[in-house]
């Protein structure tokens, strides 16, 4: 990825950010529905996944921090037994490019594309990777912006799914 498409996709990404008016957005309040298309093609909206925990993370391929943590986020699909769900937002880049950096890092993830941002503006991202855990009824658990280490993942995740 070159600088230049790095620099253009933070610039998108904070303009999307800014230029998102509404409901707060916050610990507490309910999560944003959207709708997205399924790997099957079918359209789904995350409202579908109520009565289930979701971890709803925006990545880009291009993001360090985004890579270092990819692994610790494909991992939680494993934790599928406990109910929970892991939706993995691509930020603005083309299935192909995702595709063929899928397939060189060996990682497992439901990707959710969001070619024109609208996904992101709705949740005012405004760097990534950022990850927002959803209880089963559709509330904000969790907000974090930057990557988690896998201790701060598994504590966030395991209070999301009652382990506490």
């Amino acid at each position: 990825m070159s600088y230049k498409k790095s620099v253009w996709g933070i610039v998108l990404l904070l303009s999307a950010a800014l230029s998102v008016q509404g409901a707060e957005l916050s610990v507490g309040k309910p999560a944003p529905d959207f709708t997205f298309t399924a790997a099957d093609g079918k359209p789904m909206k995350l409202s579908a996944y109520r009565g289930k925990p979701v971890a709803l993370h925006f990545w880009a391929t291009w993001c360090g921090p985004c890579i270092r943590e990819l692994p610790l986020i494909s991992a939680l699909t494993t934790t599928k037994s406990q109910g929970l769900t892991v939706l993995a937002v691509n930020c603005a880049e083309t299935e192909r490019e995702v595709a063929n950096f899928l397939g060189r890092t060996k990682v497992t993830l439901n990707v959710v594309m969001d070619q024109d941002y609208r996904i992101s503006q709705l949740y005012r991202i405004s760097a990534v990777p950022q990850t927002y855990l959803i209880d089963e009824a559709g509330i904000i658990q969790s907000i974090r912006i930057g990557a988690y280490s896998r201790a701060e993942l598994n504590r966030d995740v395991s209070a999301l799914l009652g382990d506490k």
